[in-house]
């Protein structure tokens, strides 16, 4: 399938049998994704800095004294944009809601059971625009009176949101910071800090890290393409 939104891919894993079972999963799904792999934080960074990429899977705990958490925070120190999905059996809620502080926007447990099976349902989910997080953030918390969405996703439209939140909302489920998304919008940081704060308010949460777990909740299906709003 052609899923409209990736291109190119960054897979970073510093097992090599596991990076290449996955890198065969995914190209088993998305045969024309371009896929580079980085063994490690360093390689990572190499990678970035040579090219950008639509779509990363970083592994959580990489060899050595950096972590994918590093990772994370030197894109964000460095500007870079590219969505990120975080990897490891380490599933806890904290861990997971650390990840997206951080600026991950999903998130794949490695230590389930099913292995194989649930990261084929989680590219699926991705592929298809929507976020990805497992039931130990979705099934507690209690931000929102609806259930878990385990059907096709449910439109951007059906939020009724001004186009310039829509558009809004959509980098902040990539992860951008307030400074990137005004650079995006051609806006000033202070008015993108106002329609994130008007998000939170719509959707009864207090942080943005519990919005993203309120629209891989519901399913949402966001475009993550460029788009034209009105201003």
């Amino acid at each position: 399938m052609e899923n409209g939104y990736f291109k190119t891919v960054l897979l970073v894993e510093d097992e090599g049998l596991t990076r290449s079972a996955m890198k065969s999963l995914i190209l088993a799904n998305e045969p024309l994704l371009e896929i580079d792999e980085a063994d490690g934080f360093d390689q990572a960074k190499a990678r970035l800095g040579a090219r950008s990429y639509d779509l990363m899977f970083l592994d959580y705990n990489l060899r050595g004294q950096a972590t994918g958490i590093d990772l994370l925070n030197w894109i964000r120190e460095e500007e870079r944009e590219v969505q990120t999905i975080m990897l490891s059996a380490q599933d806890d809620r904290d861990t997971v809601l650390e990840c997206i502080r951080s600026g991950a926007c999903g998130f794949i447990s490695k230590g389930s059971e099913q292995g194989a099976s649930v990261f084929r349902e989680a590219l699926k989910t991705i592929l298809n625009g929507r976020v990805y997080l497992p039931n130990t953030v979705l099934g507690k918390g209690g931000h929102s009176p609806k259930p878990v969405s385990t059907h096709s996703g449910v439109t951007i439209e059906s939020l009724d949101l001004p186009p310039r939140l829509t558009e809004t909302l959509r980098y902040l489920l990539q992860g951008l910071s307030n400074k990137a998304i005004a650079r995006k919008m051609n806006i000033s940081e202070n008015t993108a800090k106002e329609y994130s704060s008007d998000l939170l308010a719509r959707f009864h949460v207090t942080r943005r890290t519990f919005l993203i777990v309120e629209m891989a909740r519901r399913g949402i299906e966001m475009p993550m393409g460029n788009t034209s709003s009105a201003s």
